[in-house]
């Protein structure tokens, strides 16, 4: 059915039902978090409301969300919850992005329209870059891309109309506006308190997250104190119990406790740098107070100075005390503050009515030309190159600055990060995973400690975040609880059992505690802990003793011979002859059971292995190679023949990076993970474990791959390559640079 057809059964079905109050849809919430927070809280109530009008409405997360993670909120539990992968399945008449990171999951979901619902210019919301806090070494780069998202010509639905006229000057567009409204039910000047007020006592209550920094928390505490509030206290999402400078601390109160917080204290103090619409103050009016807030993005939307609140200049903390104390010293005038917050509570309307406006704002949508998503695609795609050619100039930039620095004798920027990481499945996240700060150029020794709480366990380490040399003298894993060692490398030859991921590789093949990272996302994966080495709550002491370098500043005083085997020139038939090896094993130790097959080098050829089941799990690897050279794949299959299903295929060539390549096999190219590069005669494919609910005792089993192997030289002069976001991974170009070094000593 044509585009222009469907647009017309919609728009036909919609006059068909003008009459009636709304038509129904199923809507979908893409949520970035389901803990306490102003977005979140909006979200909430927005869709528990599209929800009892009887449409469909489902929040989705990326993670499985536990209730408890939602019961701050006593609309959530109304809602279905999906992951993304279940998402996929379903056909959504409109999807919402609310946070920046979710915009960039919605070419993943099937819609007829994607909107945008913008709570605030989210690019606004990170720190300076800093190279002391791995956490914001790439900012920049990330706020560029946060910023673009609002470029994408989606509709936009958005909360205050500081948000409206931003997206209008800067993108043209001219969002819906739907302010948000407040729970008149819960939030009342009458009600408990926790404490009630008490005349002569001037109480200031403190709201937002400690650790987020343009909340600025830990500052307006300070500000309180400062000014001579008779008491401080902090209502706050954090998960702490107590702070230095507040007398009572509420964390992660639910909803329908705040009020009796806010009508325990005189004024809600509300620094923070950026707001989209912030509700503590509104909240607080409903409940009897005042506030004083800066004059930060959204703060008109119903405050004005001296009528309802104080407004103090952003930053200005001298201000901000002196308001403080001239309302601790003068009760009359905080109580004309209070009058005057009472009014604008009364004329504030509900979130039954500003759910109908943000209704009527999808209506309007939905009745729209529907969405491309292949536009869509193409734009986060656009993003995401984007993103990787600025980490990639990002990180040539500074290894151009040191290596310049080196050559002229100058002082660089030596700030490095050694990250480590752990996880059960191989899956490596930044939610599990610790940071060391060093500084590169020196030998420097790090300790990190772990309590076991799944297994089995996977460790990664990334030694740095540039493009350098990393020397490692050792890596030892021990079990403090049980006083054993489980892993120790200490000889070059002990680190050829790391599974090297990312953009670092060995570069001499007889010292693999030698590694080149030529980009910033460099790693090394440990052999996998099993349960006969630790048990849950075991102590875990991972300790790694390096030194990072520059390229030069590594070459320099140092003798090396270079045996160039990419000039290498097959001349005669039997030089074309390679071979394939499978072996497979329940352990995963490949020992002993072994298939093989012989092909012709540099031509394509598909090979198939045929293997009875008789033990699982069950792991397979590949050897595909015996010689140097680089072999380029097509496609691998594993196949239960006895079964007539597939269990794992690999074709496109992103689907290759889940793939563990080990010995002296590597990928070359950070674009394309179906072509690597053998070093020597081991190179080794491992393929992702074959659970025991995918095969049975005596199942035949297929395995397929289509290879070709070729020179080094024939390779790069039958496909031209660039490499000008990089140092080229290969041989022949560490044999140049070096040359090239040595010629300069």
């Amino acid at each position: 059915m044509e585009c222009s057809t469907i647009i017309s059964l919609r728009c036909q079905f919609f006059l068909r039902r003008s009459v009636e109050k709304y038509i129904l849809m199923n809507i979908g919430f893409l949520l970035g978090s389901p803990g306490i927070s102003g977005g979140s809280y909006v979200i909430y109530e927005h869709a528990s409301r599209l929800k009892r009008k009887g449409h469909r409405v489902a929040i989705i997360t990326r993670q499985n969300v536990k209730p408890e993670e939602h019961a701050w909120h006593s609309s959530a539990s109304e809602l279905d919850w999906l992951t993304v992968k279940q998402a996929r399945a379903e056909h959504f008449d409109i999807v919402l992005a609310t946070w920046w990171e979710t915009f960039f999951l919605l070419r993943q979901l099937k819609a007829v329209h994607y909107v945008y619902f913008v709570q605030s210019i989210e690019s606004r919301f990170f720190d300076l870059p800093n190279p002391l806090n791995f956490r914001n070494t790439e900012n920049l780069i990330w706020q560029k891309l946060c910023e673009k998202t609002y470029a994408c010509t989606i509709p936009v639905i958005t909360e205050a109309a500081w948000i409206q006229k931003y997206l209008y000057r800067n993108y043209n567009k001219w969002p819906f506006l739907v302010r948000n409204g407040i729970r008149k039910d819960i939030y009342t000047a009458v009600g408990e308190a926790v404490d009630p007020r008490k005349p002569g006592r001037f109480r200031v209550l403190v709201e937002g997250p400690v650790e987020v920094s343009f909340k600025n928390v830990p500052i307006s505490l300070r500000l309180a104190r400062r000014a001579g509030a008779d008491e401080v206290w902090l209502l706050t999402s954090s998960d702490i119990k107590a702070h230095p400078d507040a007398d009572r601390v509420f964390s992660r109160v639910p909803i329908h406790e705040t009020p009796a917080v806010y009508r325990s204290c005189d004024l809600v103090l509300k620094l923070s740098h950026v707001e989209g619409m912030f509700g503590p103050p509104l909240e607080m009016f409903h409940c009897g107070g005042t506030a004083l807030v800066y004059d930060v993005t959204g703060h008109d939307e119903y405050i004005v100075h001296d009528q309802n609140a104080y407004v103090a200049a952003t930053d200005d903390e001298e201000q901000v005390v002196r308001l403080l104390r001239h309302l601790k010293e003068n009760p009359a005038e905080l109580e004309r503050l209070k009058q005057g917050g009472a009014a604008t509570a009364a004329a504030w309307p509900d979130w039954e009515a500003c759910a109908v406006q943000f209704e009527q704002a999808l209506l309007k949508i939905a009745v729209e030309r529907p969405a491309s998503r292949k536009y869509l695609s193409k734009y986060t795609k656009a993003l995401y190159d984007t993103l990787k050619s600025s980490v990639r100039a990002k990180a040539q930039e500074i290894f151009a600055t040191r290596e310049k620095a080196e050559w002229l004798g100058n002082t660089a920027d030596l700030h490095n990060f050694v990250h480590f990481f752990w996880d059960s499945q191989g899956k490596f996240t930044d939610k599990k995973s610790q940071q060391r700060h060093y500084r590169s150029g020196k030998w420097v020794k790090f300790t990190f400690e772990l309590r076991v709480d799944e297994l089995p366990l996977w460790l990664k380490i990334d030694p740095s975040l540039h493009v350098g040399i990393t020397e490692i003298s050792s890596i030892t894993l021990q079990n403090k609880t049980q006083d054993t060692e489980i892993l120790i490398f200490q000889e070059p030859d002990e680190f050829s059992l790391l599974l090297l991921t990312g953009d670092i590789k060995w570069i001499f093949p007889e010292r693999k505690n030698v590694m080149l990272s030529y980009g910033p996302h460099s790693g090394f994966i440990l052999p996998s802990i099993e349960a006969d080495k630790v048990c849950i709550g075991d102590l875990l002491e991972c300790s790694i003793k390096i030194k990072e370098t520059g390229i030069q500043q590594f070459f320099t005083g140092k003798q090396i011979s270079i045996v160039d085997t990419t000039k290498k020139v097959r001349q005669d038939e039997s030089d074309r002859r390679n071979v394939v090896h499978l072996y497979w094993d329940k352990d995963g130790k490949f020992s002993d059971n072994e298939l093989q097959q012989h092909y012709p080098a540099e031509e394509w050829a598909t090979i198939s292995f045929e293997l009875p089941v008789e033990e699982s799990p069950l792991w397979l690897r590949l050897d595909p190679s015996r010689r140097v050279g680089i072999i380029e794949i097509a496609f691998i299959t594993v196949r239960n023949k006895t079964q007539n299903r597939d269990i794992m295929t690999f074709r496109k060539q992103e689907e290759f990076q889940i793939l563990f390549l080990s010995g002296d096999l590597k990928w070359i190219f950070s674009d394309r993970k179906d072509v690597a590069f053998s070093k020597g005669k081991y190179p080794i494919l491992v393929l992702p474990k074959i659970e025991s609910s995918e095969v049975a005792f005596g199942d035949l089993l297929e395995i397929s791959i289509k290879l070709k192997e070729s020179g080094v030289q024939q390779f790069f002069d039958e496909h031209p390559v660039s490499f000008a976001n990089g140092i080229k991974p290969c041989e022949s170009a560490l044999s140049s640079w070096r040359k090239r070094i040595l010629r300069q000593q």
